[in-house]
């Protein structure tokens, strides 16, 4: 059946960011698990919960369509988990992933941002008052979350022996795999 309407895409998209916030939910925690930082541990591990009570939003919000929640896998959610799989198995140092993990995080948040403004926008044209107001709620965690990313990223030092090797080691094995 081919997409005619805004109200189908709209539906398409937030089966889409259901699909995106489920498949984050464990790599939060694999994230926080990763990392020997307290305070960045802390920031993955609130953004954790924080995915939870976005997912309890994203309910309401099919619930508003009369649906029921469903999810239609998310490409780039799953191609940003793949990417740090990739790098996993480049065998980076522990410092490394850290700083890595930071890094692939704000990279979600963006996805995340952007999905969310457009459910707004679309939500907004349609009416959905209720809708836009949740949704509003969860792009405002997700620009919380990655202020405080980049916060992170900005005080964290990467600048010891053998970094340069490591970074040269992780950029060859994500070439060689993408042969």
């Amino acid at each position: 059946m081919a997409m005619q309407t805004i109200e189908e895409l709209f539906e398409h998209e937030l089966k889409d960011i259901y699909s995106a916030e489920h498949a984050l939910l464990g790599a939060l925690e694999q994230m926080a698990n990763e990392s020997s930082d307290r305070d960045i541990r802390k920031a993955f591990t609130q953004h954790r919960k924080e995915t939870v009570n976005q997912i309890k939003r994203l309910d309401r919000v099919f619930k508003t369509l009369g649906q029921k929640p469903s999810a239609e896998t998310c490409p780039g959610i799953e191609g940003l988990i793949k990417e740090k799989k990739a790098f996993v198995r480049a065998r980076p140092s522990a410092e490394l992933l850290e700083y890595y993990n930071i890094g692939a995080a704000q990279k979600t948040e963006r996805y995340e941002i952007t999905a969310y403004e457009n459910l707004i926008d679309m939500a907004d044209k349609l009416g959905m008052d209720d809708a836009v107001e949740w949704l509003e709620q969860n792009l405002q965690e997700e620009e919380a979350a990655l202020n405080r990313l980049k916060t992170i990223a900005s005080e964290f030092d990467v600048t010891d022996e053998g970094s340069d090797e490591n970074v040269t080691t992780a950029a060859e094995e994500t070439t060689t795999s993408r042969r």
